[in-house]
């Protein structure tokens, strides 16, 4: 696994650890608690959003819930 989806998994989590939903500054003050660096924290949120795993409404980001069957 490379460096970029190993700090994917980690916003993942940090959003799911954070009740699922999170605004901005709350992930800015806990992304070094997951060792995400601050200035990947933004590009590795527009990824996620371009892959469909979470949504971003005014400003909370929160985790989009998938199926598996």
């Amino acid at each position: 696994m490379d460096r970029r989806e190993s700090e994917l998994r980690a916003l993942l989590k940090m959003i799911r650890d954070l009740g699922g939903s999170a605004p901005w500054p709350m992930l800015v003050n806990n992304c070094n608690k997951y060792g995400i660096p601050l200035l990947d924290l933004k590009p590795l949120l527009e990824s996620a959003k371009r892959k469909g795993l979470i949504q971003e409404k005014a400003g909370i980001y929160s985790l989009v819930r998938f199926v598996k069957h």
